[in-house]
C-alpha cells in the first residue's frame, strides 16, 4: 500500500510542477511582451496628449450662461428684477450717505473737544 500511494503522489507532484512551470513561462512571456510594447504605448499616449486639445478655460462660465439663458424670463419677471435692483441700489446709496453723515458728525464732534 505504501508503494502505490507513494507512486501517485510522485505523479501528482510531477503534474503540479509541470503546471506551475507552464504558468510561470506564460507569465514570463506576458511580461516580456509588455516590456517590448511599453515604449510604443508610451509614445502613442504622448502623441495623444499632444494632439488632444484641453477643455477651454471658460467652460464653466459657458455652462452657467447657457443654464441662465435656458430659463427664459417673462416681461413681468424682468420688470420685477429691475425693481429689486433699483430698490437695492437706492438702499445702498442711502446707507452710504448715512455712514458718511455719521462719520462727519463724529469727526466734527472729536474736533470740537
Amino acid at each position: 500500500m505504501g508503494l502505490f500511494g507513494n507512486k501517485k503522489t510522485k505523479e501528482e507532484d510531477a503534474l503540479l510542477l509541470k503546471r506551475r512551470e507552464l504558468d510561470i513561462t506564460s507569465r514570463i512571456q506576458q511580461l516580456e511582451s509588455f516590456i517590448e510594447e511599453a515604449p510604443e504605448a508610451i509614445r502613442k499616449r504622448m502623441e495623444e496628449e499632444l494632439t488632444m486639445m484641453p477643455p477651454p478655460d471658460d467652460l464653466e462660465d459657458r455652462r452657467r450662461e447657457h443654464k441662465f439663458y435656458a430659463h427664459l424670463l417673462t416681461r413681468g419677471e424682468i420688470m420685477n428684477q429691475r425693481r429689486y435692483q433699483v430698490r437695492s441700489a437706492f438702499l445702498f446709496i442711502l446707507l452710504a450717505t448715512a455712514i458718511a453723515g455719521v462719520s462727519s458728525w463724529v469727526y466734527t464732534f472729536l474736533q470740537s473737544m
